[in-house]
């Protein structure tokens, strides 16, 4: 989340190019996460976690000797974030999927909080660690720009560290996989999973989202949410940072860690708190997420990074505790045998139009960057306005359609 925009911003100084590195990341991630899910739904979520889980540690391990040995070049970052898109490709549905394979269905509430929870800790601690491994020493103190500086010379073994630490976290995660059990989740009967083809399993998971008319607009207000606020948060924000303090990367991993901490709480809170009836979820989600766009703006707006601390903590509260919710209510009202496809499908709206975000968020941060970055805020407020006024906000019952009969 820290080391790899800060590798590509020290390597170029370019918004643009972090854009287009981002870009090469998630474009086989959003080809082939449709067909990942898919590939989940026909073998299991646990062995598809370990595997990619295996080769993204030995890209992250590639990096790192890259660096070390000061032989990276952004050519062969762009190499290496392709191979980690095809790789997240296929971990996100497997991880986005598991859960109802590992506890009863009336606990799927507090298992997503738990598993938001750990993963939240990871994100407080590791932006922290992450700045203060790259920059070696830190001073929240002074705030004299740092001029946009290009160039690896201070950075490098700071990266390089960074880089070794992550690989070791990947490598923790596929040994516990080793000692994970599953249940078998309900499948397609063995004849038409050997006369069905891929697109036709991804179709007939596409058609069920489409039927559901509330779970059809959180998808939809999804991927318009996610285009306007991943590319800000991890291009913009940075390059934000990098301008504004001297110790840019510190900085910018305080933002980030104060949004994990606000997560860990909602997601703690969504474990043990009776949350929304099912059909107010999907509206409930448009509310919280306009704040959340909201925090973009604010934080250009008034540049101290306590301000954005604090507007993030908010807003990581609120992200954390519906998502728990939105992801409970889908895990619950899929048919097990598409869980996978479904959860690609969910991963798909969230991050699959990250690519062309990315090249057009650059080429806009380069231009302006706080313009854009304002112009983002209130797209997002503008979505999720619409979304939670949508009558299909709050409509669960699935509509019946002639294709989907047809499957």
């Amino acid at each position: 989340m820290l080391a790899f925009p800060w590798l590509v911003l020290q390597l170029t100084g370019s918004e643009l190019m972090m854009g287009l590195v981002f870009a090469a990341q998630g474009l086989p991630r959003a080809l082939l996460m449709l067909v990942g899910g898919a590939v989940v739904d026909r073998t299991s979520p646990r062995k598809m976690m370990l595997h990619t889980n295996v080769i993204r540690m030995l890209l992250v391990f590639t990096i790192a000797y890259l660096l070390y040995a000061d032989t990276v070049t952004i050519g062969l970052v762009f190499v290496l974030a392709l191979a980690f898109g095809i790789a997240d490709a296929f971990f996100y549905p497997a991880a986005t999927s598991i859960l109802p394979s590992l506890v009863k269905k009336d606990n799927l509430k507090e298992g997503n909080a738990l598993i938001q929870i750990t993963m939240w800790l990871g994100v407080i601690i590791g932006p922290v660690i992450g700045g203060f491994v790259i920059a070696g020493e830190v001073n929240t103190v002074s705030h004299a720009p740092s001029g946009h500086s290009v160039g690896l010379a201070d950075d490098r073994l700071g990266l390089a560290r960074a880089f070794f630490l992550d690989g070791l976290t990947f490598a923790a995660s596929a040994l516990t996989l080793l000692f994970v059990r599953t249940r078998a989740l309900e499948k397609e009967e063995a004849v038409e999973e050997n006369t069905r083809s891929i697109v036709g399993e991804v179709k007939e998971a596409v058609l069920w989202v489409w039927s559901v008319p509330a779970i059809r607009l959180g998808f939809l207000g999804l991927a318009v949410l996610e285009f306007f606020f991943q590319a800000p948060v991890f291009v913009g924000l940075p390059a934000l940072a990098d301008l504004r303090f001297e110790e840019g990367a510190y900085i910018y991993g305080l933002e980030i860690a104060a949004y994990g901490t606000g997560a860990l709480i909602g997601a703690s809170t969504a474990g043990f708190i009776k949350g929304p009836r099912d059909e107010n979820i999907v509206r409930a989600m448009f509310i919280i997420f306009a704040f959340s766009g909201a925090t973009i703006g604010l934080i250009v707006l008034y540049p101290p990074y306590w301000w954005a601390m604090l507007v993030f903590f908010i807003a990581g509260v609120g992200d954390s505790w519906i998502w728990v919710h939105f992801t409970t209510l889908l895990q619950k009202r899929t048919p097990e045998r598409l869980i996978g496809r479904v959860m690609s499908i969910l991963m798909f709206m969230s991050v699959g139009l990250l690519p062309v975000a990315a090249i057009i968020m650059g080429v806009a941060f380069e231009a302006n960057l706080e313009g854009t970055l304002m112009v983002a805020s209130l797209a997002i407020m503008v979505a999720c306005a619409v979304g939670a006024l949508h009558p299909y906000a709050r409509r669960m019952t699935a509509v019946e359609s002639k294709d989907k009969a047809a499957v």
